[in-house]
C-alpha cells in the first residue's frame, strides 16, 4: 500500500500540537507545546505544513462537469437562478492564508535549518499563490492579507478590496519567489512525492497567465497578456521535460501509475485507503448502499464531440471511417472507449453477481436488479469510467477508493502552450502540440501526418479546435466548466439542452429466455455476446434488442420536452462575497452585477 507523503499532525487551535517529541521522556500534556517550541523542531514545523497541504490541495472535481454540456446535472447555476452567497469559499481560504502567513513570519524565529526553511517558505508560498488565485478567479479582486493580522485591533481587520490586477502581481510575485526556492526534484522522491517542485510552480504560473489572458478577466481582448501567457507555458515545459516529465505512454494508465516515475504528474493530491475519496463510487454503477451513480453522467453532446479514429469529426465526410449513430461506439478515438461507458460495453468492474453476472455494462430501462438501483440508472445513459478503478470491490468499499488526483497533468502544460501559442501567432507550434496529443490517443496519423486535424487553420479555427482538444482531453477533470467562464463561452451554450438516451428493452429481449425475469434474459444475452452469436456492434442487431430513444436530461425534459435551457448569466463570470463576510469587513465591496455591488472585476 502507497505511503502518504504527508505523516498527519493534529493541529489545535493555532498553534497547539499534540505532542510530536521524538523524545519517550517527554511528557508534555497534548496541545501544550508552545509557539518556540514549533519554530524550534524541523518535524513539528513539517507538520504545520503538512496541514495546509491538507486544507489547500484540491482534490477530485466530482461536481464540476455539471456546470458545463459535459455531464448531467441540474444546479441553480447553470438555470441563472443562483443566489447571493452560492460560492461561499471566502471565509475558508482567508482561513488557511492565515496559517500560511504564519508559518512565514515564524519560521525563521527558531533554530530550524536554513534549507529547510527555505523548502517550507517555498511551499507555503506556493499555496498562499494557490489560494489567492482560486479566490480571484471567483470573485475578481479581494483583500491581500500578506502577514498575520492582530484580532483585538478591529481597523487592522477592515481590509478593503484589492483589484484584480493588484492580486495577480502579487500572486505571481509569490509563485516566483516559490520557483527560486524550491527544488527541481527532491532528494528523497520516494517520501516527498506530491510535494510541490519548482516545475509545478512554473505550471501553475502558466495556468495563471492564461486565465488572466483570457476573456473572463480580458473581455475586449485588448490588454495583451497573451505574450506572458506563452512565455510563462514555455518555460514550464521546457522546466519540466529537463526534469523526466512529459506524456504518460498510456492516456487510460496514467491515472494508476502512483510513482514518482510517472511522467504525466505534475501536481497532485495523494491518497490511500486512511485518506481516500468517494469519487469511484460516485462514478460506477450504482449498488445500494452507496449513494452514488451521480458524478459526470456524460451527455449525448460530450459524445458527439469525439472524433472518429482518424481524428476527423463525426459529421465529416472526407473521414476514412463511417459513423453509425446506433453503432456510435464504433471507430472512435480511442479515448472515447477510456473515458465513456455504454450500454453493452465493456467495462470490468469487480461488482458483485447480480449486479454484474459478466464485464458488460447495461445502461437500458430495469437492467438492475433492484427497484432502487433501477431509479440511479444513468439519466444520459453514459458513465464516465475514466480513471475508475474496476478492481476495487463495488459496494461499500467503492466509496474508499486510493486513486491519486492529479491537478496539474503534463498534457495541460501542453495545451495551455498550445493555446496562448495560437494566441501570439505561433499557429504551427500549436498544431505540433495538438498532433502530439493526439498521437499518445492513439488517432491515425493520417496520409498527411495531421491526426485529423484541418490543414491551414487560422487563430479562430485553431482556438476552436484546441477547446476541443482540452474537452476531449479532460473529461471529468473540472476542465470545460473552468474554460467555459474563462473564455467566455456560456454564450455558445446558452439556450440549449443537454440529452442523453432512453433505452428500452425489446420483445426480442424478453424472448431470450422462457423465464419472467429480466435478469435471466440479460445473462443470456451476455452469453450471446461473449460467446459470438450475438453481435451488438451490427446495428440490426442491436436494435433487434434494444429501442433507443432520444431525451433531454434538462430540468423538466423528457422524451417529449426539452425542459428548461442552459441559462448562464454574465454576472456569474464573478460571483459575489457572501454576506456574512461584508458584515464581518464593512470596507469590502460587493462585486458588480450583484445586488449593491460596485467594485469591478475587471480592474
Amino acid at each position: 500500500m502507497k505511503t502518504k507523503y504527508i505523516n498527519k499532525f493534529v493541529i489545535i487551535c493555532f498553534l497547539l500540537f499534540a505532542s510530536c517529541s521524538q523524545d519517550p521522556l517527554d511528557k508534555r500534556p497534548l496541545g501544550a507545546i508552545s509557539e518556540d517550541v514549533v519554530w524550534n523542531d524541523e518535524n513539528l514545523a513539517k507538520g504545520f505544513l503538512n496541514n495546509i497541504y491538507d486544507d489547500a490541495l484540491p482534490g477530485w472535481p466530482t461536481t464540476a462537469s455539471q456546470q458545463s454540456d459535459d455531464a448531467h446535472g441540474q444546479n441553480s447555476v447553470i438555470y441563472g437562478e443562483a443566489q447571493p452567497g452560492s460560492q461561499d469559499i471566502y471565509g475558508n481560504m482567508y482561513q488557511t492564508i492565515k496559517d500560511i502567513n504564519l508559518l512565514l513570519a515564524n519560521i525563521d524565529t527558531g533554530t530550524i535549518d536554513v534549507e529547510a526553511q527555505n523548502l517550507m517558505v517555498g511551499q507555503a508560498m506556493f499555496f498562499r499563490a494557490y489560494l489567492y488565485f482560486r479566490l480571484v478567479s471567483t470573485y475578481g479582486g479581494v483583500p491581500l492579507v500578506l502577514e498575520v493580522k492582530d484580532k483585538s485591533d478591529v481597523d487592522v481587520l477592515r481590509v478593503p478590496r484589492n483589484k484584480t490586477s493588484e492580486c495577480i502581481a502579487q500572486i505571481l510575485k509569490d509563485l516566483d519567489e516559490a520557483a527560486s526556492l524550491l527544488p527541481e526534484v527532491y532528494e528523497d522522491a520516494g517520501s516527498d512525492y506530491g510535494r510541490i517542485t519548482k516545475g509545478a510552480v512554473m505550471a501553475y504560473k502558466g495556468r495563471v497567465l492564461l486565465h488572466y489572458a483570457s476573456e473572463q478577466f480580458d473581455p475586449a481582448q485588448d490588454k495583451g497578456r497573451w505574450q506572458a501567457a506563452y512565455d510563462a507555458n514555455k518555460t514550464a515545459k521546457t522546466t519540466l521535460e529537463a526534469n523526466g516529465k512529459g506524456l504518460h505512454p498510456s492516456f487510460v494508465d496514467l491515472w494508476f501509475d502512483e510513482s514518482d516515475a510517472n511522467p504525466e504528474a505534475v501536481m497532485i493530491k495523494r491518497y490511500n485507503l486512511d485518506l481516500s475519496h468517494i469519487r469511484d463510487a460516485g462514478v460506477r454503477p450504482f449498488i445500494v448502499g452507496t449513494n452514488g451513480e451521480s458524478y459526470d453522467k456524460a451527455t449525448l453532446n460530450l459524445v458527439e464531440s469525439f472524433p472518429m479514429k482518424d481524428g476527423r469529426s463525426i459529421d465529416d465526410a472526407a473521414s476514412t471511417y463511417t459513423y453509425d449513430p446506433t453503432t456510435f461506439w464504433l471507430n472512435r478515438d480511442p479515448r472515447f472507449e477510456a473515458t465513456i461507458a455504454w450500454n453493452g460495453s465493456d467495462w470490468p468492474l469487480n461488482n458483485p453477481a447480480p449486479n454484474r453476472t459478466s464485464d458488460l455494462e447495461w445502461t437500458f430501462d430495469e437492467s438492475a436488479i433492484e427497484a432502487q438501483a433501477n431509479s440511479r440508472i444513468s439519466p444520459t445513459s453514459f458513465s464516465n469510467r475514466k480513471a475508475v478503478d474496476g478492481s476495487i470491490e463495488g459496494g461499500a468499499a467503492s466509496l474508499s477508493s486510493p486513486t491519486d488526483w492529479i491537478e496539474i497533468r503534463f498534457a495541460e502544460v501542453l495545451l495551455n502552450l498550445a493555446e496562448a501559442a495560437n494566441e501570439v501567432g505561433q499557429t504551427a507550434e500549436a498544431y505540433d502540440i495538438l498532433m502530439l496529443v493526439r498521437a499518445r490517443a492513439g488517432i491515425d496519423a493520417g496520409g498527411d501526418n495531421l491526426y485529423g486535424l484541418q490543414a491551414g487553420m487560422g487563430p479562430d479555427q485553431m482556438r476552436d479546435a484546441i477547446m476541443l482538444e482540452r474537452r476531449l482531453e479532460f473529461v471529468g477533470e473540472g476542465k470545460r466548466s473552468s474554460d467555459l467562464r474563462r473564455r467566455r463561452m456560456y454564450g455558445t451554450i446558452n439556450g440549449t439542452h443537454r440529452a442523453g438516451y432512453r433505452i428500452t428493452r425489446t420483445a426480442a429481449f424478453d424472448a431470450l429466455n422462457p423465464s419472467a425475469e429480466i435478469l435471466d434474459d440479460r445473462i443470456a444475452l451476455e452469453q450471446g455476446i461473449l460467446d459470438g452469436s450475438i453481435d451488438l456492434n451490427d446495428p440490426v442487431v442491436y436494435n433487434t434488442y434494444f429501442t433507443t430513444e432520444l431525451k433531454s436530461v434538462e430540468r423538466f425534459g423528457s422524451i417529449t420536452d426539452d425542459g428548461d435551457p442552459i441559462n448562464y448569466l454574465e454576472h456569474y463570470y464573478f460571483f459575489d462575497i457572501p454576506q456574512d463576510d461584508l458584515n464581518k469587513n464593512p470596507e469590502l465591496e460587493q462585486t458588480s452585477g450583484w445586488p449593491g455591488g460596485n467594485f469591478d472585476p475587471l480592474q
